[in-house]
């Protein structure tokens, strides 16, 4: 498990037979079906709660027209949610609002401003990163949230006149206000991550209003990071917890049963990556027989 994030993973040591299944509680804790990238070991072969995928850092995402994006949905939620609890509780970091005035801009122009937007800052501040999330404002135009790490005070005026000066805005309110830095948004065991989480409850199958022909009828990415090499990833704990295989199985399907995930019938994903909302030793002593 992460200890000093929210993840653990429920592993019973088979090859993957439920490839493709999108498995979650629709509830506080995350549950994804994901086979482990690791060849089988001795210890894999009875059942472990163990990481997947070494340290747990994301391999590269296809771009351009290797991936045509058109909404979010409950499948990059998830992947969002289980990025955000694999991060350190207690890394420094804030909680932005990127807006939008009086421009309408295409989903490439935004994309690019945040970008450029981000260069800027991370000539200013060595050795930060952040996870962004897209969402449209009540008028059909986009904003972006960021978790900001490796800084734990920025001034908002400095981030509204850089993010003003990389937009095409030009009204004084833009360049005064275009940024929000959430009060008290410093992190503290997790805020942050939870916080952001809030934000996500909802899914869109397209952007808001969008119609085919639209610029918006194809969105590209809703969330990503930058400065990825510099992200707070929690490390796995050494220590793990050895059950027997049945054991493993029977957890996991008590779970999805009580998650009410519909499965095919004598289908058990081989692993669970459960992001838990408190301390995931506190979920392990609940909820596993050890």
């Amino acid at each position: 498990m992460r200890g000093d994030g929210r993840q653990l993973v429920i592993d019973t040591g088979q090859e993957p037979e439920a490839d493709g299944l999108d498995v979650h509680p629709d509830r506080e804790a995350e549950v994804e079906d994901e086979a482990s990238t690791e060849a089988p070991t001795v210890e894999s072969i009875i059942g472990v709660v163990r990481p997947i995928g070494g340290d747990g850092a994301p391999s590269s995402t296809p771009t351009g027209q290797e991936q045509i994006v058109d909404g979010f949905s409950d499948c990059p939620r998830r992947r969002l949610r289980k990025r955000l609890h694999a991060m350190k509780r207690d890394a420094d970091g804030l909680f932005l609002t990127l807006t939008y005035h009086e421009t309408d801009p295409t989903p490439e122009e935004c994309k690019a401003d945040l970008d450029r937007f981000w260069k800027r800052l991370e000539r200013k501040f060595s050795g930060i990163s952040t996870i962004w999330k897209m969402e449209p404002q009540d008028r059909g135009v986009p904003h972006f949230h960021l978790i900001l790490y490796g800084q734990s005070f920025i001034g908002a005026p400095l981030l509204s006149k850089i993010w003003h000066e990389v937009t095409d805005e030009t009204s004084h309110q833009h360049r005064k206000s275009g940024v929000d830095v959430e009060e008290r948004s410093v992190n503290e065991d997790g805020k942050l991550q939870a916080y952001m989480a809030g934000y996500m409850a909802e899914t869109y199958d397209k952007w808001p209003g969008a119609e085919p022909g639209d610029p918006w009828a194809e969105t590209g990415r809703w969330w990503g990071c930058k400065g990825r090499k510099n992200l707070p990833w929690a490390e796995w704990d050494d220590s793990r917890i050895y059950l027997e295989q049945h054991e493993a199985q029977a957890i996991i399907r008590q779970l999805l049963t009580e998650w009410e995930v519909d499965l095919p019938d004598r289908v058990v994903p081989p692993s669970l990556c459960i992001c838990t909302r408190g301390d995931p030793q506190d979920w392990i002593d609940e909820h596993l027989p050890v």
